[in-house]
Protein backbone atom coordinates (compact mmCIF):
# COMPACT_ATOMS: atom_id res chain seq x y z
CA UNK A 1 0.00 0.00 0.00
CA UNK A 2 1.38 3.35 -1.02
CA UNK A 3 0.79 5.90 1.72
CA UNK A 4 0.37 9.59 0.96
CA UNK A 5 3.25 11.90 1.80
CA UNK A 6 3.34 15.34 3.36
CA UNK A 7 3.61 16.74 -0.19
CA UNK A 8 0.38 14.95 -1.15
CA UNK A 9 -1.54 16.34 1.81
CA UNK A 10 -0.03 19.80 2.32
CA UNK A 11 -1.53 23.20 1.73
CA UNK A 12 1.00 24.92 -0.55
CA UNK A 13 2.72 27.94 0.99
CA UNK A 14 1.22 30.28 -1.61
CA UNK A 15 -2.25 29.22 -0.36
CA UNK A 16 -1.42 29.45 3.33
CA UNK A 17 -1.41 32.81 5.18
CA UNK A 18 1.96 34.12 6.22
CA UNK A 19 3.54 37.43 7.19
CA UNK A 20 6.96 38.96 7.68
CA UNK A 21 8.33 39.44 11.17
CA UNK A 22 8.17 43.25 10.92
CA UNK A 23 4.42 43.47 10.51
CA UNK A 24 2.04 44.88 13.12
CA UNK A 25 -0.68 43.13 15.09
CA UNK A 26 -3.23 44.87 12.84
CA UNK A 27 -1.56 43.54 9.68
CA UNK A 28 -1.47 40.03 11.18
CA UNK A 29 -5.12 40.31 12.27
CA UNK A 30 -6.15 41.49 8.79
CA UNK A 31 -4.19 38.71 7.08
CA UNK A 32 -5.71 36.09 9.36
CA UNK A 33 -9.23 37.50 9.01
CA UNK A 34 -9.12 37.45 5.20
CA UNK A 35 -7.59 34.00 4.86
CA UNK A 36 -9.39 30.78 4.10
CA UNK A 37 -8.06 27.52 2.80
CA UNK A 38 -9.93 25.49 0.22
CA UNK A 39 -9.03 21.83 0.46
CA UNK A 40 -10.95 18.66 -0.34
CA UNK A 41 -13.99 20.64 -1.44
CA UNK A 42 -14.35 22.60 1.78
CA UNK A 43 -13.23 25.97 3.09
CA UNK A 44 -11.54 26.22 6.46
CA UNK A 45 -10.04 29.06 8.41
CA UNK A 46 -6.40 28.94 9.46
CA UNK A 47 -5.53 28.88 13.14
CA UNK A 48 -1.95 29.97 12.60
CA UNK A 49 0.03 32.46 10.52
CA UNK A 50 3.55 31.50 9.54
CA UNK A 51 6.12 34.22 10.23
CA UNK A 52 9.16 34.67 7.99
CA UNK A 53 12.16 36.96 8.24
CA UNK A 54 13.29 39.30 5.45
CA UNK A 55 15.27 36.46 3.82
CA UNK A 56 12.13 34.24 3.66
CA UNK A 57 13.38 31.97 6.47
CA UNK A 58 10.65 30.60 8.74
CA UNK A 59 11.14 32.01 12.24
CA UNK A 60 7.89 31.06 13.94
CA UNK A 61 4.15 31.16 14.02
CA UNK A 62 1.46 33.46 15.27
CA UNK A 63 -1.72 31.86 16.56
CA UNK A 64 -5.12 33.55 16.71
CA UNK A 65 -4.87 33.76 20.49
CA UNK A 66 -1.40 35.34 20.23
CA UNK A 67 -2.87 38.15 18.14
CA UNK A 68 -5.76 38.60 20.58
CA UNK A 69 -3.37 38.57 23.54
CA UNK A 70 -1.23 41.22 21.85
CA UNK A 71 -4.21 43.47 21.24
CA UNK A 72 -5.64 43.14 24.76
CA UNK A 73 -4.64 45.33 27.70
CA UNK A 74 -2.53 43.45 30.26
CA UNK A 75 -5.09 43.88 33.04
CA UNK A 76 -7.46 41.87 30.83
CA UNK A 77 -5.61 38.68 31.83
CA UNK A 78 -6.62 38.47 35.50
CA UNK A 79 -3.87 38.50 38.12
CA UNK A 80 -1.00 38.13 35.68
CA UNK A 81 -0.69 41.87 35.11
CA UNK A 82 2.61 42.32 36.96
CA UNK A 83 1.20 45.36 38.74
CA UNK A 84 2.75 45.78 42.25
CA UNK A 85 -0.71 46.05 43.84
CA UNK A 86 -1.82 42.85 42.13
CA UNK A 87 -1.57 40.52 45.13
CA UNK A 88 -4.68 38.39 44.68
CA UNK A 89 -4.89 35.51 42.22
CA UNK A 90 -8.34 36.25 40.84
CA UNK A 91 -10.01 36.03 37.48
CA UNK A 92 -11.29 39.12 35.74
CA UNK A 93 -15.01 39.56 36.30
CA UNK A 94 -16.50 39.45 32.81
CA UNK A 95 -19.31 41.79 33.88
CA UNK A 96 -16.73 44.44 34.71
CA UNK A 97 -15.13 43.81 31.33
CA UNK A 98 -18.44 44.62 29.66
CA UNK A 99 -18.71 47.88 31.61
CA UNK A 100 -15.22 48.80 30.46
CA UNK A 101 -15.87 47.77 26.83
CA UNK A 102 -15.13 51.24 25.41
CA UNK A 103 -11.80 51.30 27.21
CA UNK A 104 -10.93 47.78 26.00
CA UNK A 105 -11.83 48.58 22.39
CA UNK A 106 -9.81 51.78 22.59
CA UNK A 107 -6.85 49.79 23.89
CA UNK A 108 -7.27 47.24 21.08
CA UNK A 109 -6.90 50.10 18.61
CA UNK A 110 -3.89 51.56 20.40
CA UNK A 111 -2.10 48.22 20.54
CA UNK A 112 -2.84 47.33 16.90
CA UNK A 113 0.29 49.19 15.76
CA UNK A 114 2.59 47.07 17.96
CA UNK A 115 4.95 44.72 16.12
CA UNK A 116 4.18 41.02 16.26
CA UNK A 117 7.70 40.12 17.42
CA UNK A 118 6.76 39.82 21.12
CA UNK A 119 3.97 37.36 20.29
CA UNK A 120 5.60 35.04 17.75
CA UNK A 121 5.91 31.42 18.94
CA UNK A 122 8.72 29.14 17.87
CA UNK A 123 8.12 26.12 15.68
CA UNK A 124 9.88 22.98 16.74
CA UNK A 125 8.09 20.46 14.54
CA UNK A 126 8.68 20.29 10.80
CA UNK A 127 8.48 17.48 8.27
CA UNK A 128 10.08 16.72 4.93
CA UNK A 129 7.95 16.66 1.78
CA UNK A 130 8.39 12.90 1.36
CA UNK A 131 7.52 11.95 4.95
CA UNK A 132 4.66 9.43 5.03
CA UNK A 133 1.23 9.75 6.56
CA UNK A 134 2.33 7.40 9.36
CA UNK A 135 5.18 9.75 10.29
CA UNK A 136 2.80 12.74 10.22
CA UNK A 137 0.35 10.97 12.54
CA UNK A 138 3.17 9.94 14.86
CA UNK A 139 4.56 13.46 15.16
CA UNK A 140 1.15 15.06 15.63
CA UNK A 141 0.06 12.57 18.27
CA UNK A 142 3.34 12.31 20.18
CA UNK A 143 4.23 16.01 20.10
CA UNK A 144 0.75 17.51 20.22
CA UNK A 145 1.11 19.53 16.99
CA UNK A 146 -1.86 20.34 14.80
CA UNK A 147 0.16 21.95 11.99
CA UNK A 148 3.55 21.05 10.57
CA UNK A 149 5.53 23.10 8.06
CA UNK A 150 6.67 20.98 5.11
CA UNK A 151 10.27 21.39 3.96
CA UNK A 152 11.97 20.63 0.68
CA UNK A 153 15.66 21.46 0.35
CA UNK A 154 15.41 23.32 3.69
CA UNK A 155 12.74 25.67 2.31
CA UNK A 156 9.12 25.77 3.51
CA UNK A 157 6.86 24.70 0.64
CA UNK A 158 3.62 24.29 2.56
CA UNK A 159 1.96 23.05 5.73
CA UNK A 160 0.15 19.89 6.74
CA UNK A 161 -2.65 20.46 9.21
CA UNK A 162 -4.39 17.88 11.35
CA UNK A 163 -7.51 18.32 9.22
CA UNK A 164 -5.67 17.00 6.14
CA UNK A 165 -4.19 14.14 8.14
CA UNK A 166 -7.61 13.21 9.54
CA UNK A 167 -9.08 13.31 6.04
CA UNK A 168 -6.35 10.96 4.74
CA UNK A 169 -6.72 8.53 7.66
CA UNK A 170 -10.49 8.49 7.14
CA UNK A 171 -10.05 7.77 3.42
CA UNK A 172 -7.71 4.88 4.24
CA UNK A 173 -10.13 3.53 6.85
CA UNK A 174 -12.88 3.51 4.24
CA UNK A 175 -10.71 1.78 1.66
CA UNK A 176 -10.53 4.82 -0.60
CA UNK A 177 -7.43 6.00 -2.41
CA UNK A 178 -5.87 9.09 -0.90
CA UNK A 179 -5.21 11.76 -3.49
CA UNK A 180 -4.21 15.36 -3.03
CA UNK A 181 -7.11 17.83 -2.75
CA UNK A 182 -10.00 15.60 -3.82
Amino acid sequence: MLLPTARDLMVPLESYPHVQEGCTLLEALTTMSRAFIRNHGENSLPRILLVFDAEAVLIGMLRRRDILRGLSPRWFFSADSGHPEDVFDTDLDQNISEVLADKVVSRFRERASLPITDYVQGISGVVEAEDSLIRLVSIMVNKGYHMLPVLQDEQVIGVVRSVEVMWAVNALQNGKPVAADD
